[in-house]
């Protein structure tokens, strides 16, 4: 049986800006740019959503959108979203 080429993709917190997790993914199953998963980040001790960076350049970029605050309103959503979704 053949081995998937896989790669390593990193997952960044919208509200602390720290790296969540890294997951290996299938080179055959990648998602857009920044793709968006809702997972649990240590340091904020929350669930919300995470970008998926695939590459240094990706990382590059969402730091530099991270630090102009260009994530404060999706990630304010995202909270308010589990928040309904977990506490109704």
């Amino acid at each position: 049986m053949r081995q998937k080429k896989m790669e390593l993709h990193s997952f960044f917190c919208l509200k602390c800006g720290k790296k969540v997790y890294e997951l290996m993914r299938p080179v055959s199953h990648q998602y857009e740019k920044h793709h968006r998963k809702a997972l649990y980040c240590p340091w904020c001790c929350a669930t919300l959503n995470c970008i998926e960076c695939r590459n240094d350049e990706e990382v590059y970029e969402f730091k530099e959108a991270y630090n102009n605050g260009e994530y404060i309103e999706e990630m304010e959503e995202s909270i308010n979203f589990m928040k309904e979704r977990c506490f109704v």
